[in-house]
């Protein structure tokens, strides 16, 4: 049998081994238990002392891990749903079921979305495939879903925000509303926040600065606290981010009983 003590490779970011053998499964797989911070420093280590192979497999070796541990918390979370009663258990023959995870499986495979994104993705999946929906939500579910494929990291934080802060923004013009969202979101500058308030109102998410009355000029929209400038489809999208972190909450629990 063969000796599996070169797996020690793993141990230290300082051991400057050969990163090509991270290609074969069981190194990889035992490298993947590794936190973050020992990957990247690994990684790095060998990138910087020239280590064989490291050039060649390097990129395709970090891509690999972070694709590995999104799946698998992916595959996770899908088996505690589903374990719960949450998901259908026909969900691949339903409309739209089986092409929403086909759809999710290759973004995770070839764009290794960042967290919020991944978050929002797997909240609309969930609306389309959950259970309890009735149709007319499932249709409602999937147009969100086509809409979280098209979002960005920065889109979702605001959009985050903006819902967070819901009925604790004071009413307020649209200069003033910018400002204090630009404030809380981290963003800071309200020139960072515009380029994703207008993607949120290309999305329909958020209602538009201006409201046009008759033939004249638009005139400037108010903000009022108890929508925050949300539409009835960004409410929409927030809630279903929220379910789908409740839901599996109260799934994960029920698992651990």
């Amino acid at each position: 049998m063969e000796d599996d003590s070169n797996l020690s490779i793993v141990q230290s970011p300082r051991d400057h081994f050969d990163i090509i053998k991270l290609e074969e499964p069981r190194f990889l797989e035992a490298f993947l238990d590794q936190p973050l911070t020992f990957i990247a420093e690994t990684i790095n280590g060998a990138l910087g002392v020239g280590a064989k192979g490291v050039f060649a497999s390097g990129g395709r070796i970090v891509h690999a891990l972070l694709k590995g541990r999104l799946l698998t918390q992916w595959g996770h979370e899908f088996k505690t749903l589903r374990d719960a009663g949450c998901l259908k258990e026909d969900f691949a023959d339903t409309k739209y079921g089986f092409q929403t995870w086909v759809e999710l499986m290759a973004i995770i495979d070839e764009e290794s979305p960042d967290a919020d994104r991944l978050e929002a993705l797997k909240a609309m999946f969930y609306g389309v495939n959950k259970t309890k929906a009735e149709d007319a939500e499932r249709i409602q579910a999937y147009q969100l879903w086509r809409l979280a494929k098209e979002m960005n990291s920065g889109d979702l934080l605001v959009l985050k925000v903006i819902d967070d802060r819901m009925n604790r923004t004071p009413n307020s013009n649209w200069g003033v509303w910018m400002d204090y969202i630009a404030k809380e979101s981290g963003l800071g500058f309200r020139e960072l926040l515009e380029r994703h308030e207008k993607r949120l109102i290309d999305f329909s998410l958020l209602t538009p600065r201006f409201r046009v009355t008759g033939d004249g000029p638009g005139i400037e929209s108010g903000i009022q606290s108890q929508n925050n400038r949300l539409t009835r489809v960004g409410v929409r999208f927030c809630h279903n981010i929220q379910t789908y972190q409740i839901d599996l909450e109260m799934a994960e629990r029920t698992k651990s009983r």
